[in-house]
């Protein structure tokens, strides 16, 4: 059960501001609440008063921005999912969002709130990661930006003050020739293993790449090592063998958490069966684009 609270429901940021400092440091920002309502269930959490952030307009919607995506932090995960702006810009972000837990889930869940959840299991922060999306921070002191890098610093852990809100995630325009996916094994509804790779592709031939893991480490990683493995290699299938054997190869040093979904060799594991099908699908797409 959880314990009593008071709710504020601000209609502005300067709003939500106040009613978190009226509680003398006993309150938390909620969006959606699929995580913070259930820590305060187990108790785990309790807090004064929540402050509702769903009412206020600038930190919700979709826009597109040059090619590239604006989300507003409480946007949920299923208006991300049914957007044909995001469908158009950025395919791998849907597919992503439309294998989140189940319709109730996407429907009250939000991107701004899975992000600074942090949970090590979840699924945005890595592609996100590899997609250099910015993160739009508002407290009482002012604004600021950051990188999902910089913002995720363990598990539920960021770099984000109390008093500050997550107002928005930037997300830049592909490039010509670019293609991005993402792919993820769960067995437990959370991902045991996730991979999303970044590529563009000129005349044929990897020229750069981006690859980062998730649900295997305490946050979301880069794997230099396995981008450079696929830089220079000829975007052909049969070419791609050796360029994907090497990419594997470098993620058997990456220091994965042993946990309830295996061990961190079997994790590991995982993570090479998914660069192997998220490089060929990032660099398909980067073809189609060519």
């Amino acid at each position: 059960m959880i314990p009593r609270f008071r709710l504020a429901r601000p209609a502005t940021l300067d709003e939500a501001f106040a009613a978190f400092e009226a509680a003398n440091g006993d309150a938390a920002y909620v969006a959606g609440g699929t995580e913070l309502l259930q820590v305060m269930k187990m108790g785990f959490a309790q807090f004064d008063t929540l402050v509702d952030l769903k009412g206020i307009p600038e930190l919700h919607g979709i826009e597109g921005d040059g090619g590239g995506l604006r989300i507003g932090a409480t946007t949920t995960h299923r208006e991300i999912e049914r957007s044909p702006a995001v469908a158009d810009a950025f395919p791998a972000l849907v597919g992503l969002v439309r294998s989140v837990a189940n319709t109730r889930v996407r429907s009250t869940g939000t991107l701004g709130g899975n992000l600074a959840f942090a949970e090590p299991h979840s699924d945005p922060a890595t592609l996100l990661l590899a997609s250099d999306a910015v993160l739009e921070l508002a407290g009482p002191a002012g604004r600021r930006e950051t990188t999902v890098s910089e913002f995720v610093v363990g598990p539920l852990s960021t770099t984000r003050e109390p008093d500050e809100v997550l107002v928005r995630v930037r997300i830049p325009a592909a490039k010509p020739g670019e293609g991005r996916a993402y792919a993820k094994l769960a067995f437990f509804e959370r991902p045991a293993a996730s991979v999303a790779v970044r590529v563009t592709v000129d005349g044929g031939v990897v020229r750069s790449a981006t690859v980062a893991v998730g649900s295997l480490t305490e946050v979301p990683e880069l794997v230099p090592d396995a981008a450079a493995a696929l830089v220079g290699a000829d975007a052909g299938d049969g070419a791609l063998n050796e360029a994907i054997a090497g990419g594997i190869a470098t993620l058997g040093s990456l220091d994965a958490v042993e946990d309830l979904n295996g061990s961190a060799d079997y994790k590991r594991h995982l993570a090479g069966v998914l660069f192997a099908s998220t490089a060929r699908a990032a660099i398909a797409e980067a073809v189609g684009h060519d």
